[in-house]
This record gives structure tokens, C-alpha cells and sequence, in this order.
């Protein structure tokens, strides 16, 4: 886990630290929690939480799923490094948040 005053983090300095798409090689974890008409503020919350308490690469994406037989969006987030996504899934207070469904 990074600290806000550490060292930058060369991935972040050079802009190749979030990936547009999802390597079949790095760890996935399905983000249920990120439904309704706030997605893209979720999904901001969650890329903040990853910039300062990660430091690998990772990726937030969306994708097709079957749920309850119907085509819907599901998103993703991958990781390069397995432990992180560990880390994410268990430290990551946006994904265990209980307020409203809209």
C-alpha cells in the first residue's frame, strides 16, 4: 500500500499506469456494486481509491454479461499484480458500501 507522500510513482509520471482493455493474464474482480444512474461516479471513486492505495497497473472496464438470462453491462477491474486485486476486494470501502440502489 502506497503512501499520499512517498515517492510519484513512475507509472502514474508517464501515464501508463490505467490500461483501456483487460490482459487475459491479470486478475479480474467483477464490480456487482457499480449499478444505477451514478456509474461514472462510481467508477471515478473507485480509480481514485486504486491511485492512492495501489501501485501496480490496473484496468477499469465494461463488458456484456448474462444476468438472470438478460444481456447486461457488468465492469471489471483487472489487475497486473494479484495481491492488489486481493487488496482492492478487501480494502476498497466503495465496493462494500450498502447505501441506496437506484
Amino acid at each position: 500500500m502506497r503512501f499520499l507522500h512517498d515517492d510519484p510513482n513512475p507509472l502514474n509520471v508517464l501515464e501508463i499506469r490505467e490500461l483501456d482493455y483487460l490482459p487475459k493474464s491479470w486478475e479480474s474482480i467483477s464490480l456487482n456494486n457499480v449499478v444505477g444512474w451514478r456509474v461514472e461516479y462510481q467508477i471515478d471513486e473507485l480509480r481514485k481509491w486504486i491511485y492512492n492505495n495501489l501501485s501496480g497497473r490496473f484496468c477499469i472496464v465494461s463488458d456484456l454479461g448474462t444476468i438472470d438470462n438478460k444481456l447486461e453491462i457488468v465492469y471489471k477491474a483487472g489487475f497486473e499484480v494479484p495481491g492488489e486485486a486481493t487488496m482492492f476486494s478487501l480494502g476498497c470501502s466503495h465496493l462494500h458500501d450498502q447505501g441506496p440502489q437506484f
